[in-house]
């Protein structure tokens, strides 16, 4: 085990356990361990297209809960396996936690694993070196939690029964375990198409893959999907969208945490980070470049700056605070701060979106009309971290093309879960992906010198 699989694995573990301390803290201030399982068994039960909000369907607990579950076991499989755990599974393993605070759960999770491995042993090939491929699978994870629950009983769906039929069992395994072994054929693809200026590569080839699933399933059948489910929740709704203080104190300690160890570990310095943030992400690798305890840092440095973010925009705009699917978007915004992200290439990829929103509401005030959205809307904020999966085009085109990226990226972003239904979690990924398409074609037109080719 090299230094790098080892952190790696080390951060791995310790964001699982945080996630389950949390849990079990914030289960004390509501109904206790009892509330918590009780409220868990609602996650595992109900569709959960996008947005749906885990906090509001099983309660704060069971949502850190649900996260910590799913995180730890894929740690688990990555030591049992003894698999290497490199950057790229450092990358997914971080976009599952992010995704099961709104989406993704302990049951709807495995059929589209389990495909993704069956298809790497027909191929003859070592799934272990794979994984990271599997768990990014799962964000299809509320296209099965639908096909089993909801889509065959149609109207006579029960929110928060379980209603298991055999028909439903066989086209949730079917669906899923067919799209698992699709998708590694779908990401070599979406590669070649963006030529790597899109860090989340799993959004465009996975929305690909559910426009046509979702097209087949309701479109072409004559049928309408029924939407995110929510359940009341009396403390959620005592609490508003949760606590601003649980929520802040748990990011600072993660991210803190990193940092410190980053630095301590790292002869007590910076060593190395000045030249990382020279990178320009792009096809980059800062893990086996500059090794973990430089990540370490750059992790802690820009989870801070997208933390303050966060703040900002619910301090200043009018919209969500700390649901589930904004704390998922903390996590999903710093997945890649190993492989291509830093604060220097993604921040004028925020800007993008700011430039967007004052425009809008200019316009709006000038004609007398109602600001349709804001920066703190849910999507605009889960928009905008899986926006910063754009950084190669700031890193290598200078910040003003980072600017065009956020503001092509946010004007599309709440337009493309109409496409799939919202049964892919990676819908920013794939925002981001058709914003690279866009993007790029242009800069490439105009510095020809630049192109990329080869891939």
């Amino acid at each position: 085990m090299n230094a790098n699989d080892k952190a790696i694995k080390q951060m791995c573990l310790g964001i699982a356990l945080v996630l389950l301390v949390a849990a079990a803290i914030f289960s004390l201030k509501s109904d206790g361990l009892e509330g918590l399982f009780q409220g868990w068994f609602k996650i595992l039960i109900s569709p959960s297209p996008l947005m749906t909000d885990y906090f509001r369907v099983g309660g704060v607990s069971s949502a850190f809960f649900n996260a910590g579950i799913c995180s730890l076991t894929c740690w688990l499989i990555v030591v049992l396996t003894k698999a290497r755990a490199t950057a790229s599974m450092l990358a997914s393993y971080m976009l599952v936690v992010a995704h099961c605070f709104y989406g993704m759960n302990f049951l709807n999770i495995w059929p589209c694993f389990i495909g993704v491995i069956l298809y790497y042993v027909h191929k003859k090939k070592n799934f272990r070196d794979h994984l990271h491929i599997a768990m990014l699978s799962m964000a299809f994870g509320p296209l099965v939690g639908e096909v089993l629950f909801r889509y065959p009983i149609g109207s006579g769906f029960v929110v928060g029964q379980a209603q298991i039929t055999p028909i439903g069992v066989i086209l949730a395994a079917v669906i899923g375990l067919a799209a698992g072994m699709v998708l590694p054929g779908m990401l070599e693809g979406a590669m070649w198409m963006h030529k790597g200026y899109n860090l989340y590569n799993g959004g465009l080839a996975f929305g690909l893959v559910g426009c046509f699933l979702y097209a087949f399933l309701y479109k072409t059948m004559g049928l309408e999907s029924s939407g995110p489910v929510a359940l009341d929740n009396s403390f959620y709704d005592g609490i508003g969208e949760i606590n601003w203080r649980f929520a802040n104190i748990l990011f600072i300690l993660i991210f803190g945490t990193a940092l410190i160890a980053g630095f301590i570990k790292n002869g007590k310095s910076l060593k190395g980070y000045k030249e990382l943030l020279e990178e320009t992400g792009h096809l980059s690798n800062f893990a086996d470049k500059y090794g973990m305890d430089v990540c370490l840092i750059n992790f802690g440095l820009y989870g801070f700056m997208v933390l303050i973010y966060m703040n900002l925009v619910m301090l200043f705009t009018d919209g969500v605070a700390f649901s589930g699917p904004t704390v998922g978007a903390i996590f999903a915004a710093t997945a890649f701060a190993a492989v291509g992200q830093h604060p220097k290439n993604t921040w004028s990829i925020f800007a993008g979106y700011v430039a967007l929103s004052l425009f809008v509401m200019s316009i709006c005030m000038l004609q007398g009309r109602a600001i349709p959205w804001t920066l703190s809307t849910q999507g605009y904020i889960n928009g905008v971290a899986f926006a910063t999966g754009l950084a190669p085009i700031a890193g290598r085109y200078g910040w003003r093309s980072g600017v065009a990226s956020g503001i092509v990226s946010a004007a599309i972003c709440t337009s493309t879960a109409s496409i799939h239904g919202g049964f892919m979690l990676f819908n920013g990924g794939f925002s981001a992906g058709i914003t690279a398409l866009i993007v790029i074609s242009v800069l490439e037109h105009h510095f020809p010198h630049m192109k990329v080719r080869g891939i």
